[in-house]
């Protein structure tokens, strides 16, 4: 063991200096053979081993690039005044310099005068993301939804009109997103003017707009037209896409009922767009449900986009990085709606959407085509 016998005065000057960052003045006591720290306190002023000198040996001791570091830290420093306090040529300062910097050490320089940094300068060169690194297609479809066709509050009109426009922007394939005919129950029957399955079928094809070179794909839901199935217990969109293919209408098509998802092929991957009708009432907040159906798919069953239909509103939201779209309606507010005070948002959408050969969707741009009362196109615009 270490004690104050054994270790001359050299050795103990030697232990002290070489151990003085590390350990305190009692922590030095025993090593050195001290009863306490006071002790050692009082060997290290006799002599000259007090923490400004002993802080002085150290720095010494440190290598050019450790010592400049430490030399411009708090304060701006010339780099003349660096040379004059190391003695060495500025080349060799500006070479310790870029070292620092080489190490992220953060080194101010205005005009050759030096300080410690405590603040990052913004990257000037911007981050690019090559766009036209894979192949792009842009294509578009139509949406719509709850076109209600048998109610008294259709508006066929405006389903005219929007497939007008979908034909100028060269639509080949509209989705709609159910309720596609009113339906019957007990508390519509004075809301509707076609009655029983058949006839409301054969008034929906007869009235649904066709435009040459473009079908609609259809989801049933599980209200309306889904009265139908759980009551007849009947397939409504194959017998709807059944009576159509009778009338020589091959534009439209069943999707199934309630959820349907399309692949989006490209050419070394495929995007997912899943079309639904929701259920449940309208929240508060219109985006709301859309937000709500995203946050409860599992994990690897999400799809890139989906068009909601069942709540007559207009939204677009990007819940868990999911296009979710509601398209509006092409049916004027009811009696029950009203009562309820709830909003209909007539009107319909254009899907511009952009895809990589990767499959991924790149770009989606929502073309809201709205529609008001029949009053505001009557007295305005005729």
């Amino acid at each position: 063991m270490t004690n104050k016998k054994h270790m001359t005065k050299e050795a103990k000057i030697a232990f002290v200096k070489r151990n003085h960052e590390t350990m305190s003045y009692p922590q030095m006591a025993k090593p050195l053979g001290y009863k306490n720290g006071e002790s050692v306190r009082k060997f290290c002023r006799v002599n000259g081993l007090t923490k400004g000198a002993l802080k002085g040996m150290s720095f010494e001791n440190l290598p050019l690039k450790e010592k400049v570091k430490n030399f411009i830290a708090g304060k701006q420093r010339d780099i003349g005044e660096i040379c004059n306090k190391f003695n060495v040529a500025p080349k060799t300062i500006i070479k310790v310099i870029n070292e620092l910097k080489a190490e992220n050490v953060l080194v101010d320089n205005f005009e050759n005068k030096f300080r410690l940094g405590n603040a990052i300068d913004k990257v000037k060169k911007p981050f690019k993301i090559d766009i036209h690194q894979y192949k792009e297609k842009e294509y578009c479809f139509g949406a719509v939804a709850d076109s209600h066709i048998g109610s008294k509050y259709e508006r066929n009109d405006v389903l005219e009109a929007l497939y007008d426009r979908f034909a100028e922007a060269g639509v080949k394939k509209v989705f709609h997103g159910g309720n596609w005919i009113d339906g019957e129950a007990r508390f519509n029957k004075f809301d509707i003017y076609a009655y029983g399955i058949e006839a409301q079928i054969a008034n929906f094809i007869e009235k649904y707009p066709y435009r040459k070179g473009i079908e609609t794909h259809i989801i049933s839901g599980d209200d309306h037209e889904g009265w139908y199935v759980q009551r007849e217990h009947i397939n409504i969109g194959k017998l709807m896409e059944t009576e159509a293919r009778a009338a020589g209408r091959t534009d439209l098509i069943d999707l199934g009922y309630m959820e349907r998802d399309i692949e989006l092929v490209a050419k070394k991957g495929k995007a997912i767009l899943r079309v639904i009708h929701a259920g449940g009432g309208s929240s508060y907040a219109i985006s709301y449900t859309s937000q709500k159906y995203a946050e409860s798919l599992q994990g690897g069953e999400k799809p890139n986009i989906v068009i909601v239909g069942h709540y007559h509103k207009f939204d677009y939201s990007y819940p868990r990085e999911i296009h979710m779209i509601q398209p509006g309606c092409t049916e004027d507010q009811t009696p029950f709606m009203r009562k309820r005070k709830l909003q209909a948002m007539v009107g319909g959408c254009i899907l511009w959407i952009k895809q990589n050969e990767l499959g991924v969707i790149t770009s989606l741009k929502i073309e809201w085509i709205p529609f008001y009362s029949k009053k505001h196109y009557e007295y305005k615009w005729r």
